[in-house]
């Protein structure tokens, strides 16, 4: 039979049709296996976020992931045994890793919301180590704190079985994330880090005591200003009166300390028994005119002078080479949020950097307003935006 007869002509046809279905199908599956990447990240980023502004509410997340699995471990870290909780995904396999370092707090790793966070970036396909801070812990800013950020993050790049090295990344919460600048630029892990983020953390620490005691922040020649608390002030001297070298100054900074907790007590007599050095702390703490700081911090002894500097991450993150990630709520009445504004300026390869100033966070709580038609236009749909896009470019150090 003539290979042009009716029914050869129907093969050719055929032939030609399941050559043309087989590409059809080839150029599909192509198309899908780019596509599945990034539809995965964006189903993720809505769960994620639904979860995050919804803290003990929500669980969409749980709907669809696996319950992450939680070890208990221990490995030496700044000089001591470090203990810290792992949490890893359900699927047991190797993972993109995040060590999260919580703020001053004293329940540490066992908060709430560092449990929650913990959950969160497990199900979302992140090993997540939640060390104890000590310096943290016991409400305290110390430099200690900062080489146990780098033990924690080498401690997590050595667990091979469970995390990809090259794809460990740090989050800073709040006092917690000045500290994770500064380890992201330590030279034992400065090449190792593959993104690093700040949420509601601060450039300079002098700047923030200008804050907290005078209730005065600027940023390029504009100035604001939010009352300060007197509390919060106090607070922060309990807690760092160890710096002092005078034991007498400890002693009576300590009496002036609880003095003020209790409104109407007089401290006059408290404060004639100071030293110099501790007279000096006290006038930086009393002073409410930003004008007077600069020249009140130059009046602290050298190794408080000398702590200010150590811990404050503008001055080394132009040594930084992380994606970074500067997220801040607004406004922020803990930490001015013309602190990661500052942060953001001190990169030079814009590039590498996320900012997001996010007006449906209070620091680092989630603050919703009502779901009014006004509000729904003007905050929430930019908002979630802004939020959605952080949190997909986020999920993309996995990959």
């Amino acid at each position: 039979m003539s290979p042009f007869s009716a029914s050869g002509v129907d093969r050719v046809r055929m032939r030609r049709g399941l050559s043309r279905a087989a590409i059809l199908i080839a150029v599909l599956a192509l198309l899908l296996s780019y596509l599945y990447p990034f539809l995965r990240t964006s189903f993720l980023s809505l769960l994620v976020i639904g979860d995050l502004v919804r803290p003990g509410r929500s669980d969409l997340l749980g709907k669809v992931t696996q319950e992450p699995n939680v070890d208990r471990v221990r490995f030496p870290g700044g000089g001591r045994e470090m203990e810290a909780d792992l949490y890893k995904p359900g699927d047991r396999r190797r993972h993109a890793g995040v060590v999260l370092i919580h703020g001053v707090n004293e329940e540490g790793k066992n908060d709430p919301r560092m449990v929650w966070a913990a959950r969160i970036f497990a199900r979302a396909g992140f090993a997540a180590l939640v060390p104890d801070f000590s310096g943290f812990k016991s409400q305290r800013l110390r430099l200690s704190d900062i080489g146990e950020i780098v033990d924690s993050f080498l401690y997590l790049a050595s667990q091979e079985a469970t995390v990809f090295p090259d794809k460990i990344g740090l989050i800073g919460f709040s006092y917690g994330a000045g500290p994770t600048l500064i380890a992201a630029a330590d030279p034992r892990i400065n090449g190792k880090v593959r993104f690093a983020v700040s949420f509601g953390g601060y450039y300079d620490l002098g700047n923030l005591i200008k804050f907290i005691t005078t209730g005065y922040y600027d940023f390029k020649g504009e100035k604001f200003y939010l009352k300060p608390n007197d509390y919060d002030r106090w607070i922060f001297l309990r807690y760092n009166l160890d710096l002092l070298e005078d034991d007498g100054d400890k002693r009576l900074l300590a009496q002036i300390t609880e003095a003020k907790a209790q409104e109407g007590r007089e401290v006059s007599n408290l404060v004639k028994g100071l030293s110099p050095e501790g007279r000096a702390v006290y006038e930086l703490l009393i002073n409410r005119d930003p004008e007077r700081v600069p020249t009140l911090l130059q009046g602290l002894n050298p190794r408080l002078q000398s702590y200010i500097a150590a811990l404050s991450p503008g001055q080394v993150m132009r040594n930084v080479k992380a994606y970074l990630f500067i997220v801040h709520g607004e406004p922020d009445n803990f930490i001015p949020h013309t602190e990661s504004l500052r942060l953001y300026e001190a990169v030079a390869d814009k590039s590498r950097v996320h900012l997001g100033l996010l007006r449906i966070f209070s620091h680092v709580r989630p603050t919703l307003p009502r779901a009014t038609p006004g509000n729904i236009f003007r905050i929430y749909i930019p908002e979630v935006a802004k939020f959605y896009s952080l949190i997909f470019d986020f999920l993309r150090q996995q990959r």
